[in-house]
C-alpha cells in the first residue's frame, strides 16, 4: 500500500490511536469507523491490504453496524502465498487484479470475516453459536473460560462464491486475541488467522 493511499485511512488516526490504549478492555466508542480504526491499527495491515487492492474500503466506512473477525498480519503468514497473491495481482507482472473472477473471490474471502450487526463479548459466549456472514456462509464462534475461536464449521459444504472447497489450511479455529475495539459503524475483533469460506 502507497503512503499516499494510507494517508486517506489515518483522517481520525489519532482518535483511533486513542481507542486502542487499554489493552484488555472493551475500548469506548470511537468516532473512527472500522475502515478507519483498522489503518490505525498496524495489527490489520494486510488486512487492509487486501480490502484496498478488493477496493471494498467504502464498505467498511458504511453505516451501517458491522462485526469484523480481522486477521491480524501474523494470521497470514499461515495463509497459502500463492493463493492469495493470485487473488491480489500480486503474481502478474502488474501487481493489480484485473481478472473480475478473481476480485470476486476476494471479496468472497474479505466478506467472510463480516457479520451483519455490532455484537458484544457478551452476546457471542457461550455455547456454540452460528452466525451469517455478509458473504452468506456460516461461521461458528465458540468459547470456554477465557478462550473465544472462530472457525468454518462445514468446510467444502458452504456456498460462498469463493470456489476454493472449503480450504482449510489449519485445522485449528482461529482464536480472539485481546479485547474488542468499538467503533462509530461495529465490533473489530483480532483473530490469528484467516479464515476460509
Amino acid at each position: 500500500m502507497t503512503p499516499i493511499r494510507r494517508r486517506g485511512f489515518l483522517m481520525l488516526g489519532s482518535l483511533a490511536a486513542g481507542a486502542l490504549t487499554a489493552p484488555g478492555l472493551l475500548r469506548a466508542q470511537s468516532l473512527a469507523t472500522l475502515a478507519d480504526t483498522m489503518a490505525g491499527d498496524t495489527r490489520f495491515s494486510r488486512f487492509l491490504d487486501i480490502i484496498t487492492r478488493a477496493t471494498a474500503v467504502e464498505d467498511f466506512r458504511q453505516a451501517a453496524p458491522m462485526t469484523v473477525f480481522a486477521p491480524v498480519d501474523q494470521a497470514f503468514f499461515g495463509a497459502p502465498a500463492n493463493l492469495l497473491q493470485d487473488l491480489t495481482g500480486q503474481s502478474g507482472q502488474s501487481g493489480q487484479n484485473t481478472d473480475p473472477r478473481e476480485r470476486e473471490r476476494l471479496l468472497a474471502l474479505i466478506r467472510y470475516h463480516v457479520v451483519p450487526g455490532a455484537f458484544t463479548p457478551a452476546q457471542l459466549t457461550g455455547t456454540d453459536r452460528r452466525l451469517r456472514t455478509v458473504n452468506g456462509a456460516d461461521l461458528l464462534l465458540s468459547s470456554s473460560g477465557n478462550t473465544f475461536t472462530v472457525r468454518n464449521p462445514a468446510p467444502g459444504q458452504q456456498m460462498a462464491g469463493f470456489g476454493a472447497a472449503g480450504l482449510q489450511v489449519s485445522a485449528s479455529p482461529a482464536e480472539v486475541l485481546g479485547a474488542p475495539i468499538t467503533t462509530s459503524n461495529g465490533v473489530i475483533y483480532p483473530i490469528s488467522q484467516v479464515l476460509w469460506p
